[in-house]
């Protein structure tokens, strides 16, 4: 195979890519390739270059490429045809993706062109995204490994700066938004908040209930961030809303009904269910309390401790631990209600449809006269949101597929010790949540 082609196949090079030459420059600073002599300035380096500096030590091989000679210019920033305006400033280079155990780097002229919306700009090249010191194949490598480890590992590992990494994940991330409309087609979302920084901090995050992918996010929790959210999608689309699951509160309630007046609401499980929980530590602690100031230290200390005991589910305590809780009801008649309340409003999710409303009408009977007053407080809450819980049950929808992506985004944030910009954040979100990460050169 002819020199030239094997190294444009080793390099990913495309067929709209004529490669001149190529060098390789070793650890002694000698080079030993095809590339001609006349590319090369007396003192060994390129016109205008200087190779003095290796990466790290290891070989660099220097590609020499131009576009084939047919190509019509275009403008680097919006791709249309333009005339040539002059030669630039002479070769650029491109940090390529490595090959074998040597760096890697494109040289090519960079001539400029006259746009007639931006004017005169650099020509666009097939190897490169515009103004990128970067080849297309090495920005996406980087933007690989900053969404599965960090920015700074990324480049503590490819040997660049923190901040060429940074710019690097802004450039596909505009590229990746620009050419798709994650808004469209939605019909199911979930919206739910994640912390991106310490205090109270939150970014609102919606997700696509069909893809499971992130489709919209935005720095704040309140009524305006909703209602950005609504703006982007516009009148019509929201129309096309049929469920939005989301938590109880009134910030997102509120817009979702003015909104989106054909979609449901539907009240994430979870949150209904750690209600409950709530309910019963609250009854749990106000017994531990009477017992103590009744001098019942015995039943006091018997108490002690169940918390974990009483919040979880029935069908997953063991044996010994179900005989303590019976137990403790024997002891306890209070507690044993608040317990009883708790269980029967999980069972009610996995009612059948058809006894649903009856189920429930019963269960905020018995709460409201149940003498308890977390659970009567609790009954009046259910109530004011009886719509929803129904459809949850109903459509079978919750706000799971938030909890995952937000468990997601928790990693990212992890990996990356925290970001001092939301809307940094927000890029590394998108990119791995909205499944707009570029796939790797040699997998595309």
């Amino acid at each position: 195979m002819h020199a030239n082609k094997l190294v444009r196949q080793i390099a990913g090079l495309g067929k709209a890519v004529v490669m001149v030459g190529w060098c390789l420059v070793g650890t002694d600073g000698k080079r030993d390739g095809s590339i001609p002599d006349e590319f090369f300035a007396a003192d060994g380096g390129w016109p205008g270059w200087a190779f003095h500096r290796l990466v790290s030590g290891r070989p660099h091989l220097l590609i020499a490429v131009r576009t084939r000679p047919t190509r019509k210019l275009r403008c680097g920033r919006c791709g249309r045809v333009a005339a040539g305006y002059d030669q630039g400033g002479g070769v650029r280079m491109w940090r390529h993706i490595e090959i074998g155990w040597a760096t890697c780097a494109l040289v090519a002229a960079a001539p400029r062109v006259d746009c007639a919306e931006h004017g005169v700009t650099v020509a666009a090249v097939p190897w490169a995204r515009h103004d990128s010191p970067f080849t297309t194949a090495f920005d996406d490598v980087l933007v690989n490994m900053a969404v599965k480890a960090s920015k700074q590992a990324t480049a503590t590992r490819y040997g660049v700066s923190w901040r060429a990494v940074n710019n690097a994940v802004d450039r596909v991330t505009a590229e990746a938004l620009a050419g798709v409309d994650l808004l469209e087609g939605l019909t199911a979302i979930a919206i739910d908040e994640v912390k991106y920084k310490k205090g109270q901090r939150y970014l609102t995050i919606v997700s696509n209930h069909a893809t499971g992918n992130v489709v919209w996010a935005k720095k704040g929790r309140k009524k305006t961030v909703v209602e950005a959210f609504f703006a982007d999608l516009g009148p019509e689309r929201a129309a096309l809303l049929e469920i939005v699951t989301c938590d109880g509160a009134a910030w997102i309630h509120d817009i979702v009904k003015v909104r989106a007046p054909n979609a449901d609401i539907c009240l994430d499980t979870f949150h209904v269910i750690s209600w409950a929980t709530k309910a019963v530590d609250i009854v749990r602690r106000d017994e531990w309390n009477r017992l103590r100031r009744e001098g019942n230290a015995d039943a006091a200390k018997a108490m002690k401790g169940t918390r974990w005991l009483l919040l979880r589910n029935w069908a997953n305590l063991k044996p010994g631990q179900k005989g303590a809780l019976r137990d403790l009801h024997a002891a306890n008649q209070r507690l044993a209600r608040a317990w009883e309340l708790k269980e029967e409003l999980v069972e009610l999710f996995n009612t059948a449809w058809a006894h649903v409303e009856h189920a429930l009408a019963e269960w905020l009977a018995w709460a409201a006269r149940s003498k308890l007053a977390p659970f009567v407080k609790l009954a009046r809450t259910i109530r004011g949101f009886r719509e929803s819980i129904l459809a949850t049950i109903e459509y079978g929808y919750t706000n799971g597929l938030a909890e995952s992506n937000n468990a997601c985004i928790g990693r990212i944030r992890a990996n990356a010790r925290g970001f001092k910009h939301p809307e940094a954040f927000i890029k590394m979100i998108m990119l791995d949540r909205a499944g707009l990460t570029p796939p790797l050169p040699w997998a595309a």
